[in-house]
């Protein structure tokens, strides 16, 4: 054999590559295929900021109540499945606090909150999203139960996209 040769083993049918990637295809699509997401908008950055609460949506927050992270409007349609999260009456004063607290992350820098609206895998509005925290997995089951709203690590840097 000579140095140029490369020995029958190591080569690879192009078919073979082909059906790899086909394959890896498919299952990048599945797993991520059962996601939703957030879609940012300015009205319900305005929204949170003058305290109006949507009707037919039961809130949320995410962190300790003096810190908190995130806070969310649920649509009466779905459930939020999570212990992480913890109801909040929307026509209390700590509502407002949680909602003024929230306003303050990034405080003096470029990171702010911003509005999203929450979106399932289907393109179905769930409810709304009020955080510096810009993105979320969102999972939600057949019998419309939000089994997933797992804020990221990213902050929202800048001014909200529209």
């Amino acid at each position: 054999m000579c140095m140029g040769d490369v020995p029958s083993f190591f080569t690879i049918s192009p078919k073979y590559i082909i059906l790899f990637s086909m394959i890896l295809t498919a299952l990048s699509g599945c797993t991520m295929s059962n996601y939703g997401k957030l879609k940012s908008t300015l009205e319900v950055k305005q929204s949170f900021e003058t305290y109006q609460i949507l009707p037919n949506h039961k809130y949320y927050y995410r962190g300790v109540k003096n810190r908190p992270t995130v806070i969310v409007g649920i649509n009466e349609n779905y459930e939020l499945n999570s212990k992480l999260w913890v109801q909040i009456d929307p026509e209390s004063e700590d509502f407002r606090i949680l909602i003024d607290r929230v306003s303050l992350q990034g405080m003096g820098t470029t990171i702010e909150p911003w509005g999203f609206n929450i979106i399932d895998d289907a393109g179905n509005y769930v409810g709304v999203w009020y955080s510096a925290i810009r993105a979320a997995a969102v999972k939600v089951n057949e019998n419309r139960q939000i089994v997933n709203l797992h804020p990221s690590r990213t902050l929202a840097v800048g001014d909200q996209l529209q």
